[in-house]
């Protein structure tokens, strides 16, 4: 008679550890290269990859117990642990490089939307003061092909806030943010000063416009000069192809929106000028003597207001000359 059968031989502890290491490293990259926050998440995450980690070695030990060879513990341990370095070798540095990717673009949505939030806000208008017309650094946080338009999307956004606070430094240093200044306007003798000051803005003008619309027009060879697909390439310079007329116009506009404001500007002190003997300064307010006066005033305050609303809304608008969509 035959003794009682050997038992299947057992896996040993150090080819335990191994497979309880291999898996072990591969849940815990699956878990944390998703950026979990907060334990919920690192529970849920890390369930999730147990559950799907679990139906993989369950396919795979179905598929070897084919072969009786395969059904010991020993080698199931062996198929286990042969399994998890093929997943470590083979899966796991391309899905890391997804990841990765995912990751660059992910950073670079963000740096570009906060580039264009600095933007709208200042064209929505901002405090009008240059020392709060923030800069923006170029240098991308993000890498790669991402990193590169994030580059060229704040290069952009950046140059458009350094020419549009140089054009307020230049108006507060000729002194205009202080033209309709009551007590000034008390002191200036025919109003000489009020008339120097604006035509030195009226000579600002068509330079800042000229730069503004260089910005816009360099896109596209910022665009080209992209290291990402020629396919990227592509549909970022038909987008702007397409809204480039209309971004062009908006632009032009403004500007001619502040050659109105000017003139307005110029209007309101002429009628101050015509009717010096009717009007004083208290303290800081001009004071009108006549009725008609005073809704003369106020009616190129108002036309000014409306431009000044127009320019804002332009403003808004023209930053569909920078393709906004996200990065994909």
């Amino acid at each position: 008679m035959r003794g009682p059968a050997a038992p299947p031989p057992q896996p040993g502890w150090a080819l335990k550890a191994a497979t309880a290491v291999v898996y072990a490293a591969i849940l815990a990259w699956s878990v944390f290269s998703r950026g979990p926050e907060g334990l919920q998440a690192v529970a849920m995450l890390a369930l999730g990859y147990a559950v799907i980690l679990g139906l993989i070695v369950f396919a795979a030990l179905a598929f070897f117990s084919l072969w009786r060879r395969f059904r010991t513990p020993r080698n199931r341990a062996r198929v286990m642990l042969g399994l998890g370095v093929f997943l470590l070798a083979a899966v796991v540095p391309p899905f890391a490089e997804h990841n990765d990717d995912n990751r660059q673009r992910d950073i670079a949505n963000a740096e570009i939307r906060k580039a264009i939030d600095t933007l709208r806000q200042q064209a929505a208008g901002g405090s009008g003061a240059p020392e709060d017309v923030p800069a923006i650094d170029p240098a991308p946080r993000a890498s790669g092909p991402y990193g590169e338009m994030e580059r060229v999307m704040k290069t952009v956004a950046g140059a458009r806030l350094a020419q549009h606070r140089a054009y307020l430094q230049e108006l507060q240093e000729i002194g205009l943010p202080r033209l309709f200044d009551a007590r000034r306007l008390a002191r200036d003798t025919g109003l000489i000063e009020s008339r120097l000051i604006l035509e030195q803005a009226e000579r600002l003008v068509p330079g800042y416009r000229r730069q503004s619309l260089d910005v816009l027009n360099g896109m596209p060879a910022l665009v080209r000069s992209l290291t990402i697909a020629d396919a990227e390439k592509d549909k970022i310079l038909a987008a702007l192809q397409t809204s480039n007329a209309a971004s062009n116009a908006k632009l032009t506009r403004l500007w001619d929106l502040e050659s109105q404001i000017l003139r307005e500007f110029g209007q309101m002190i002429t009628l101050l000028d015509d009717n010096r003997q009717y009007w004083y300064a208290d303290k800081n307010e001009l004071m009108f003597g006549r009725d008609g006066d005073l809704r003369r005033f106020r009616q190129h305050q108002e036309s000014v207001s409306r431009m000044v609303g127009e320019q804002e809304q332009l403003g808004v608008q023209s930053l569909a000359a920078v393709p906004q969509a996200p990065l994909r």
